[in-house]
């Protein structure tokens, strides 16, 4: 190539704004009106401010209450759908899904023996992990234990804590320091406290109740934040050497993979793909929700590695799952999924490791983020690195000038707000996490306190995000005069944010 040429190409290749790596082959219009205030605002009460029961074909702007379920499928997978085998028993999508496990995770996680099933199909993530912990809780005994068993996780998410404590286990969170202390340059603020797991684990007794040990990838309660490859191999040396189990929640495995690939030490000549089959060597089990990074609108699995710590401590789980399947989601070979499901998730799990996808996935959410900062003036407005699926927006710094207190719900009143603007959002702290008891609230410890806008994949353009982001810049420049929140039902309930109502309180003199 004659060198002006290269010049000029090495040139443009540095442009700052990258070509989307798709195009769109259909869209669907919205029949709500952008400034219908008032009939939203009704709306919004008649729900009681209940962002899951708000009718989602009245939001003209951006529902980002959550990234699961909410991918737009690629042509490929559509094509696939066309194709699938609705047989009951063994369908032509169950065989091409095991393999692709295999294909994504490694060949450790290839079904050798056909009398132990290892790979087990639900209708989505929280099913799998309901199943996990209801066998293994019963294997256990923990209904008759004296102390409850303890799951310690990196941060256990609202669901999964709640299955946990379902089957009368404790969920235990060790949030890493830099996360604790929220360092804005640490990469991987998403890692577990290996302090504290080596002394929970040193503790004999303590050591006695830990059946299993799991990770969060990337870790959603912890603000999205990725769990670097050394901090794996650290807990999986630890768990290792007293026998332990290691499970990985792997709904958004492809992104965690992603911020090891470019920004841990060595990491950097590495595929997408090779990251993935690195972190997934160092576990026994993982359950995971593709309707994240299986890029579809339904599903989740839960897969064990055949020779494994976990199945040498639990020679009877395999069977006890396919009982509790068989009861609950049909037979093992769909697990509650129509074949053509199956197909669309094998073609995602193809997709969701190309390094152009998740590229173009992670920056735009951290471009939207960074939107944030920039409109609000506010660097710290934001949980900083923004992280993979979400911007967290940090309620104690939107409201810490202002006379709102942990009793007014800031966090409530912000997502009620953006509602009647056009837009949902997800209050994920002290109520989400928190809990009445005896009339008394109790936050989560550690504290955690943000509204989450978490990004669909495939589904919004930067204009519809900025958009956004200029609706939160109105409400943070009138924060001073957002009203509180009151409960009027169900502050006592378990999981209640999805189920709670509330309404605006007058103005804070």
């Amino acid at each position: 190539m004659e060198s002006w040429l290269r010049n000029l190409t090495r040139r443009l290749a540095q442009t700052p704004t990258l070509n989307r790596p798709y195009r769109n082959a259909a869209v669907s219009f919205r029949r709500c009106a952008r400034t219908d205030f008032d009939e939203r605002a009704r709306l919004a009460r008649a729900c009681g401010l209940n962002v899951f029961l708000f009718p989602a074909e009245e939001l003209p702007g951006c529902d980002l209450l959550t990234d699961s379920g909410t991918t737009t499928m690629t042509m490929s997978q559509w094509s696939q759908l066309l194709l699938g085998d609705e047989s009951y028993g063994s369908n032509e999508g169950y065989f091409e899904f095991k393999d692709q496990i295999v294909e994504t995770f490694g060949p450790e996680w290839e079904n050798r023996d056909r009398l132990n099933e290892n790979t087990f199909i639900f209708h989505q993530g929280r099913a799998a992990e309901h199943g996990l912990f209801k066998v293994l809780a019963r294997l256990l005994g923990a209904a008759g234990a004296r102390e409850p068993f303890i799951i310690p996780s990196n941060g256990h998410f609202d669901t999964t804590q709640a299955n946990i404590e379902d089957n009368r286990l404790e969920a235990r969170n060790l949030f890493s320091p830099a996360l604790r202390r929220n360092d804005p340059k640490a990469e991987f603020k998403g890692d577990m406290d290996l302090r504290a797991l080596k002394a929970m684990l040193d503790d004999p007794k303590l050591r006695r109740r830990v059946p299993l040990v799991y990770l969060t990838i990337t870790n959603n309660t912890g603000g999205g934040q990725p769990v670097s490859l050394a901090n794996i191999r650290a807990v999986r040396r630890l768990t290792a050497r007293h026998d332990i189990p290691l499970f990985l929640d792997a709904c958004r495995f492809a992104e965690n993979a992603w911020f090891i690939r470019h920004f841990e030490s060595g990491m950097q000549s590495r595929s997408i793909a090779d990251v993935v089959r690195l972190v997934f060597a160092e576990c026994d089990g993982f359950h995971i929700s593709l309707k994240k990074d299986g890029l579809v609108n339904i599903g989740g699995a839960l897969v064990v590695k055949e020779k494994s710590i976990f199945t040498g401590r639990y020679p009877k789980f395999q069977s006890g799952l396919t009982d509790h399947q068989i009861l609950v989601e049909g037979h093992p070979t769909y697990g509650g999924l129509a074949g053509r499901d199956l197909k669309g998730i094998v073609e995602g799990l193809k997709t969701v490791v190309h390094d152009e996808f998740l590229t173009h996935r992670i920056t735009q959410v951290q471009r939207f983020g960074e939107r944030i900062k920039e409109l609000c003036a506010n660097p710290k407005l934001v949980m900083s690195p923004v992280g993979g699926s979400a911007v967290y927006i940090d309620i104690d710094e939107f409201f810490k000038d202002t006379r709102l207190r942990d009793a007014d719900l800031p966090g409530i009143s912000l997502t009620g707000l953006l509602l009647i603007a056009g837009h949902r959002l997800c209050e994920l702290g002290v109520y989400a996490f928190g809990r009445n008891q005896d009339g008394v609230e109790i936050p989560p410890d550690p504290r955690v306190n943000f509204v989450r806008a978490a990004v669909p994949r495939l589904a919004y353009e930067d204009q519809d995000l900025s958009a956004l982001a200029e609706t939160i810049a109105v409400l943070y420049r009138a924060r001073g005069s957002l009203p509180g929140i009151q409960v009027t039902h169900g502050r006592e309930l378990h999981l209640r944010h999805f189920k709670s109502r509330f309404r605006f309180q007058p103005r804070v003199a």
